[in-house]
């Protein structure tokens, strides 16, 4: 599988981000999956390239201008439905990157 490229974004690009991105690598590197994430900031969403995935850490209908799917990854920093988002996570990686 080659190297999924996600952004995770915050208001700050800060705090929210780190904690999400810890998350998110635990699970992608018990899945072994080969990864790359960059904190972003919310409001960059829209004009974010090079990303295959796009993961909010708070609600946002911002749409990626270069069609990379945008998800809300909130549930990876409250525990809350964080299962529920990991299947959706992982999936949306799988039909991404094509494997």
């Amino acid at each position: 599988m080659r190297t999924v490229r996600l952004a995770v974004c915050c208001g700050g690009g800060i705090f929210t981000t780190s904690v999400v991105t810890e998350q998110i690598e635990i699970l992608l590197k018990k899945e072994k999956i080969p990864y790359k994430i960059s904190p972003q900031k919310l409001v960059e969403i829209p004009s974010l390239s090079g990303v295959d995935v796009i993961v909010a850490t708070g609600k946002t209908s911002a749409k990626n201008d270069a069609g990379a799917p945008v998800l809300i990854g909130l549930p990876m920093f409250t525990g809350v439905g964080k299962e529920e988002f990991s299947e959706l996570l992982l999936k949306t990686i799988h039909e991404v990157v094509g494997e």
